[in-house]
């Protein structure tokens, strides 16, 4: 029975994390939280597969009026594979969250997320 639970816990575990690296992933994203208040803060988290011909990373948040993004250099399969950033004080809006893996042949991979920012409190 005991055997059962474990079963069950580490399914909804699995299912329950969709931001998951697998194998055939370069890249992911995971934005916490996914809804927030303005003026709020979300952490983003980026898992980036190891690889020799990784060079750099890019990262944006878009949304109607405001813009970050940040970019840094890769040392190949040397470099971290999770990246945490945190963006503050979020106007009220809809964001897209991009990530972008250029690579040392020019090829690149992406990953996508959104983050949801409601009225704060007058």
């Amino acid at each position: 029975m005991q055997r059962y639970f474990r079963f069950i816990l580490l399914t909804g575990c699995l299912a329950g994390s969709s931001q998951m690296i697998t194998g055939d992933e370069a890249v992911s994203i995971a934005v916490r939280p996914a809804v927030t208040v303005a003026h709020g803060t979300a952490q983003l988290k980026i898992l980036v597969a190891r690889n020799d011909r990784n060079r750099s990373l890019t990262w944006e948040v878009d949304g109607p009026s405001y813009y970050r993004s940040s970019r840094m250099e890769l040392e190949g399969a040397s470099a971290p594979r999770s990246w945490f950033f945190f963006v503050k004080d979020l106007p009220e809006g809809e964001y897209d969250i991009r990530v972008t893996l250029k690579r040392d042949d020019e090829s690149q991979a992406f990953a996508m997320s959104n983050i949801k920012v409601l009225p704060g409190m007058p």
